[in-house]
């Protein structure tokens, strides 16, 4: 086993290190200098070589022989000379980027070229490349194509298609920022700002292209005329240029179109001798003649007229009715339809039961949408109403009806020649459920919805006309398993179409003195049961009472009493099962179309009513009421209701009349708003 003192290991380190450096001193520094002493050189993509630089190599004294080591001369680097011999005046060799240089990326690259001097160090020339990519230039193309230095688009309005644009924006090499935004935004006549929407603000544009999406309010757009140009423009900044990008979308004028089932308005007409009938025709599409835009046409065919005809070049031979369209808007137009045409032998259109078919076109005639319109000598019902509120429901929507509710029917064919008016009369206390008119019997029958016939479903009948009925809604529309009612009015054995309705618990409406469902309420003072008006206020604190129908089946429970105590809200009120026995209502066995008796209760009961705590609900000018009775009527029908209301103190401060509005909710579901009432301090 070897063993070594450190001082003995420190001696052998110091003799080793010694020798190495008396070895390195063996070799002599170059003579050579190289001027200038490093070397820069470019190349500009994608072939363009830079300028050669000149090295001198020369020696202090005397003269050497000099080489390059090929091994250091990288391949994107040339050399004019690989050797030579270096004296006082110095020896040019010339570096310059060779052509493998544009197969680099842009950037800098370094070497180190060594030339050698036999029994010298090598002498070390640093070299540095350049790669220079050209500037970026910034291009912008679009989809679709500028045509003439636009791009150009259309709408078709209820097309369902809306326009776009794509701005494509490509750099021809490095990457490059760019900035997005609409200028000189307009329509012709005004458009709201920010109707053009781009899909970025901003962005970096790479040479496989970089996109922003153009795309614009598509309200803007439905609510634009046919013939209106939107324009915008669109400028693509980058580097300090703008490109603009010009937009245009002009309104096209779409196919005239027909609203499906609600095309028509009426649907049905009656069966006419003489003159001429207005239809209401519902679509999209109908225009007026104006530039540019081609005037809707409405044909019609019927019997003896198979080719569809203008209808606005037909005039009848009796009375010189001519046909005419009137276009109310884009969606509405009012056509004229006379009675016969003008042939030799005039072809009945409305004179005649048929169906008979309106085309609507927009292109001349080569294109058209028609429905049918029926001619008919059969009841025909066009709507029916609430009695009292008078509102329609929404189009396209069943209206909804109570028990007991008073309706209007309108329509036409309901009792041909029976004049003006025919008024039912009571028999034993009850409204009937047919008129007899002439040798003919008209009447209002509610069918479930798949059209089977309700038990009791016949309406009792309060006045009827051609064109209007008055009923009651029977209050079995709302037995177990009826979810649908299908109106039906029948005169002569014949029978209209189905109305479609819905069953409801409640469907409030407040009668007005104009009978239109606005204005005026139906009130009466308490104090004297004179009419509320203008110069007959109710004052505050005085209790008023508001006429109603569709409240539904009243919910009191009270028997029958002979107490000598006054009667009681809603105490005594008396049930409705129990009046209907007592006043001996059979064949049905309800209260339907009955007119309350009130020997039957005497003064010990109310007529039945709402017991429910705020089952019906007063405001009068936006403040509660009190309620002090709800419910049917003494002497009248079941189907009209009393709300007696207390008006409350705050409702007005002044001390002169003034019309407020008044507002009803039963069970929640509100009446008719527009109703008004007089009042004072």
């Amino acid at each position: 086993m070897f063993r070594f003192s450190a001082s003995k290991i420190s001696l052998a380190l110091s003799a080793l290190l010694c020798a190495g450096f008396a070895q390195a001193q063996s070799t002599p520094v170059s003579p050579l200098v190289a001027s200038p002493t490093s070397v820069s050189v470019n190349f500009t993509l994608p072939s363009t070589q830079g300028s050669a630089v000149a090295v001198g190599l020369s020696v202090a004294s005397g003269s050497y022989a000099f080489v390059v080591d090929p091994a250091t001369v990288p391949a994107w680097l040339s050399l004019d000379s690989m050797g030579g011999t270096a004296t006082t005046t110095p020896t040019t060799i010339h570096f310059q980027a060779s052509t493998y240089a544009s197969l680099q990326a842009g950037g800098v690259y370094t070497a180190s070229v060594h030339v050698r001097v036999s029994g010298y160090q090598d002498y070390a020339i640093p070299v540095t490349l350049s790669v220079i990519l050209p500037s970026a230039t910034v291009t912008v193309a679009t989809t679709p194509t500028e045509t003439s230095g636009t791009v150009d688009l259309t709408y078709t309005p209820n097309s369902g298609t809306y326009p776009s644009a794509t701005i494509t924006v490509s750099s021809s090499n490095t990457p490059v920022a760019f900035t997005a935004a609409v200028s000189g935004s307009g329509l012709s006549p005004a458009a709201p700002a920010g109707w053009v929407q781009l899909s970025v603000p901003s962005g970096i544009a790479y040479n496989f292209g970089t996109s922003v999406t153009v795309t614009f309010l598509k309200d803007v757009l439905q609510n634009a005329n046919v013939g209106d140009v939107l324009t915008a423009t669109v400028n693509i900044v980058s580097g300090g240029v703008t490109t603009p990008v010009p937009l245009q979308i002009t309104i096209l004028e779409p196919p005239a179109t027909l609203s499906g089932t609600a095309a028509l308005s009426p649907s049905a007409v009656p069966v006419q001798t003489s003159g001429s009938k207005s239809i209401v025709v519902n679509g999209f599409g109908f225009y007026a003649a104006a530039s540019g835009i081609t005037a809707t046409t409405v044909y019609v065919t019927y019997t003896g007229q198979a080719t569809p005809t203008d209808i606005t070049t037909i005039t009848s031979k009796t009375g010189a009715q001519t046909g005419s369209v009137t276009v109310v808007s884009p969606t509405t137009m009012i056509v004229s339809i006379p009675f016969e045409d003008g042939a030799g032998t005039p072809n009945g259109i409305l004179s005649v039961a048929q169906s008979i078919t309106l085309y609507v076109s927009n292109d001349g005639g080569t294109t058209k949408n028609s429905t049918a319109l029926n001619v008919t000598a059969s009841p025909i019902i066009y709507s029916v109403t609430d009695g009292a509120g008078m509102q329609e429901a929404a189009p396209g929507a069943a209206p909804k009806f109570a028990p007991y509710e008073i309706i209007t029917i309108f329509g036409a064919n309901f009792c041909a020649g029976c004049g003006n008016t025919v008024v039912a009369t009571t028999t034993s206390n009850r409204y009937p459920t047919s008129l007899t008119i002439g040798s003919h019997a008209l009447s209002v029958a509610f069918n479930n919805q798949a059209g089977a016939a309700i038990t009791n479903g016949a309406a009792y009948l309060l006045f009827a006309n051609d064109t209007q009925i008055n009923a009651l809604v029977p209050s079995a529309i709302i037995a177990n398993g009826i979810t649908g009612l299908q109106i039906v009015v029948t005169y002569n054995s014949v029978a209209s179409a189905n109305y479609l309705a819905t069953p409801a618990a409640v469907n409030p409406g407040i009668f007005t003195t104009s009978a239109a469902g606005n204005g005026q309420g139906a009130i009466l003072l308490s104090a004297d049961y004179s009419v509320n008006s203008s110069t007959n206020a109710a004052k505050t604190g005085s209790t008023v009472l508001i006429y109603a129908t569709g409240l539904g089946a009243p919910n009191s429970t009270s028997a029958l009493s002979n107490s000598s105590k006054g009667a009681v809200f809603p105490t005594t009120c008396l049930a409705p099962a129990t009046y209907v026995t007592d006043a001996s209502l059979t064949s049905p066995a309800t209260a339907d179309g009955a007119v309350l008796d009130p020997t039957v209760w005497q003064s010990a009961n109310l007529p039945p009513c709402f017991a429910t705590k705020n089952y019906v609900t007063v405001n009068i000018n936006g403040q509660a009421g009190t309620v002090t009775y709800a419910g049917w009527v003494a002497d009248s029908v079941t189907g009209l209701y009393q709300v007696n209301v207390t008006i409350p103190s705050k409702a007005t401060t002044s001390t002169t009349p003034v019309s407020v509005p008044v507002t009803m909710t039963v069970n929640g579901v509100p009446a008719q708003t527009g109703v008004t009432m007089y009042i004072k301090q």
